[in-house]
């Protein structure tokens, strides 16, 4: 599949999470916390002016279309499924942490919490596949799932084990930043693992060097814009809020930028960045914006 048919899928997924957000989000069934806690960001609640209003802080729920978007670009460059799985993690998380911010209840903050834990499971396991493994399954021959090829069972097992995972680390109630922050850890320690290998390999010389990959002007793109997009996402995510750990931007203006909404979309297109450098080593991944460059 490819051409308009693949544009078709992706759009008619798309707009699956479209109707659910405006189903669910915009909503007046659901049930709201008008009183909140929350130490991670300052945005003033819509009900301050509006008391009937569904969403409650607006700016950190539509900045989570940020998700959708980055997440359909990932599910039509996808040529395997755990690579389509984080484009998919991608398109909850915009449903899930929209929830939690239209609502602030507990039991939205639940789910979209965990949902983080498998994106970023889901990230890890796409590197896994691509860095150390190296194997796809049929979908890139058939551009469809078979169900016979024992790859494509692993990779489904796989992805569902990760929906597990989170969400049983998110049921252990652990710190939720710490978690984060030791999932993406490994998630580090899992792309530069063969830079890693070969670096000891200087000084063990019982380790023999691993074959590195070719490295492409592409590749220098997708470094930058990771280390960019990764030091905004951070700054914005740790400077909002009662509890802020870098600067002070907490502000109680709705007409100004809320960081935490800045972090939304920094870190969509970081988690874009970093599945575009998964190519690096495995070029049958699919390649996103800098595919222009791959020759160079």
């Amino acid at each position: 599949m490819s051409g308009l048919p693949r544009i078709l899928t992706v759009a008619v997924i798309a707009a699956f999470f479209i109707v659910a957000f405006l189903g669910l989000v915009l909503s007046h069934s659901l049930p709201r916390n008008l009183h909140p806690t929350r130490d991670e960001q300052c945005e003033p609640l819509a009900t301050d002016k509006d008391p009937n209003a569904a969403v409650l802080e607006p700016q950190n729920t539509w900045s989570n279309w940020a998700y959708l978007l980055v997440g359909a670009v990932i599910v039509y460059r996808s040529r395997n499924l755990l690579g389509a799985f984080v484009g998919l993690n991608l398109a909850f998380e915009f449903i899930f942490s929209a929830l939690y911010h239209s609502k602030l209840t507990e039991s939205m903050q639940f789910i979209d919490v965990a949902w983080i834990y498998v994106l970023v499971l889901s990230l890890i396991a796409c590197a896994v596949q691509c860095v150390v493994i190296q194997f796809h399954d049929p979908a890139r021959e058939t551009e469809r799932p078979v169900f016979s090829n024992w790859r494509f069972l692993v990779a489904l097992a796989i992805a569902a084990a990760t929906i597990l995972i989170g969400i049983m680390i998110r049921v252990i109630r652990p710190d939720s930043t710490i978690t984060t922050i030791l999932l993406a850890t490994a998630l580090a320690v899992v792309v530069a693992f063969k830079y890693l290998w070969k670096l000891l390999s200087h000084f063990i010389r019982a380790i023999w060097p691993p074959e590195l990959p070719d490295w492409h002007l592409a590749d220098t793109v997708d470094i930058i814009l990771i280390f960019v997009f990764g030091l905004m996402a951070l700054t914005f995510r740790f400077s909002d809020g009662p509890g802020h750990i870098l600067f002070d931007w907490c502000t109680k203006d709705e007409g100004k930028l809320q960081p935490h909404a800045a972090w939304h979309v920094t870190s969509a297109f970081l988690v874009l960045s970093v599945y575009d450098f998964f190519c690096h080593y495995f070029p049958e991944q699919g390649r996103v914006f800098t595919n222009w460059l791959a020759d160079a």
